[in-house]
């Protein structure tokens, strides 16, 4: 068995979003490393990144995409909406 020649692997931690007693924290915790990622996209609520980040940079990722998908389904909810409250005239009129 060969030994790893590649140093493809970093040192990681999780950030994610909790809510305790009424109030929304974010809260991160080391991770074992992992391999070094191209993107580094949240998915849900997580986001696995590198330590060399910092607690700042990672927090405005997280944010960013969270703020960025709740718009997304924020609008995607309002055209729904706005094309059955047109149905709904058109029913009636029956």
């Amino acid at each position: 068995m060969s030994n790893q020649v590649a140093n493809n692997r970093e040192t990681q931690e999780v950030m994610f979003l909790r809510l305790e007693k009424g109030k929304w924290y974010i809260l991160s915790e080391p991770k074992s490393p992992g391999l070094i990622k191209k993107d580094y996209t949240p998915i849900g609520n997580r986001l696995v990144y590198p330590k060399k980040w910092g607690r700042k940079k990672a927090a405005e990722v997280l944010l960013n995409h969270q703020i960025s998908e709740n718009e997304r389904l924020c609008n995607a909810a309002k055209e729904r909406l706005e094309y059955l409250n047109k149905l709904k005239e058109d029913v009636d009129t029956w």
